[in-house]
């Protein structure tokens, strides 16, 4: 791989002042996706999910049609976009028409993977337009900082430069041996090892390693700022799917039109996943507690033994008189 070590040092302490620019471009792409998403959405719900599987008819070309079989005076516009018309079970004594709306039914689930693949191409683009690469860059000065502070009690640039050539090289062993040098979880220090190969490698390394950045900015930075935000919207969600669900036991929904069932349900199958990569991604604080009470407890008896031998030292040195 190609090391690409030609960086402006005093740019990335600035890395916390966002530009519209970068701010727009991901808002951009964000929307970009969606539409396409939702483009390549329809048609494979329509030919893969209803005629497929359900073996039924979809009318969305714009014709009007009656609302039930059984009521003719009713009549409904069909429309590709948000009113389709799927008639199931046709031929049986049980077949049914029912009105689907694909927009609000497909929504959450298009929204979110649009988001994933938003932050997958923003960690990629140039950082003077790359909102998440900006903030992965921001996040491994950061933790640099922050090992350099813990252990000379002041930040230096050059120091910084050290520990990040220093990672750059190590092997896994040497890691760990950094990792208890340095006070610090072993599965940090692999975290921000990774991360730095990430930002110094070619553009074909980090199209590749993508993922790799994604973890170490949501362990240190996200799952952090925004954990109990996502639990919040976790119960928003089932909030929410609990009253849709109960509107549609008491009748207020008809079951001829489940689109917004479908939307409750794909409300709360986004937070969730939104949610548990919170949870994977989260530092496991007992176990960095528990290690470093360890390493502390270990020092401090070191050094307990040691001023004891210091004082046996020095009573079998004193002179008898």
């Amino acid at each position: 791989m190609m090391i690409d070590n030609n960086y402006d040092r005093e740019q990335y302490y600035g890395l916390a002042r966002q530009s519209i620019a970068q701010r727009l471009i991901f808002i951009t792409i964000f929307i970009m996706l969606i539409i396409t998403l939702f483009n390549i959405a329809l048609p494979l719900t329509q030919k893969i999910i209803i005629e497929d599987y359900l073996q039924g008819k979809v009318y969305n070309d714009g014709r009007s049609l009656p609302y039930t079989e059984e009521d003719k005076k009713v009549i409904h516009t069909t429309n590709y976009y948000n009113q389709w018309a799927i008639d199931v079970f046709i031929g049986t004594t049980g077949e049914a028409r029912y009105w689907f709306d694909p927009i609000i039914s497909l929504a959450m689930p298009i929204i979110l993977f649009s988001f994933i693949f938003t932050l997958i191409i923003s960690s990629v683009l140039p950082i003077n337009i790359g909102l998440i690469r900006r903030k992965i860059e921001r996040e491994i000065i950061n933790q640099l900082d922050k090992i350099h502070y813990s252990n000379y009690g002041y930040y230096s640039d050059e120091r910084n430069k050290d520990t990040e050539t220093k990672i750059l090289n190590a092997d896994e062993r040497e890691l760990h041996t950094m990792a208890a040098k340095w006070k610090i979880n072993k599965e940090e220090i692999m975290y921000l090892a990774s991360a730095i190969k990430w930002r110094n490698y070619s553009i074909f390394y980090k199209i590749i390693h993508t993922f790799d950045s994604l973890k170490f900015y949501l362990r240190f930075y996200f799952t952090e700022s925004y954990g109990n935000t996502m639990l919040g919207f976790v119960y928003i969600g089932a909030a929410v799917l609990i009253i849709i669900i109960g509107m549609r036991g008491l009748k207020f929904i008809p079951s001829t039109q489940p689109s917004l069932i479908f939307f409750a349900l794909g409300l709360e199958f986004s937070v969730l996943i939104a949610y548990a990569v919170t949870v994977i991604f989260s530092k496991n604080d007992s176990d960095s507690d528990s290690e470093l009470i360890a390493r502390e407890s270990k020092d401090s008896e070191l050094k307990n033994s040691k001023e004891i031998e210091n004082l046996l030292l020095a009573f079998l040195k004193k002179p008898n008189k």
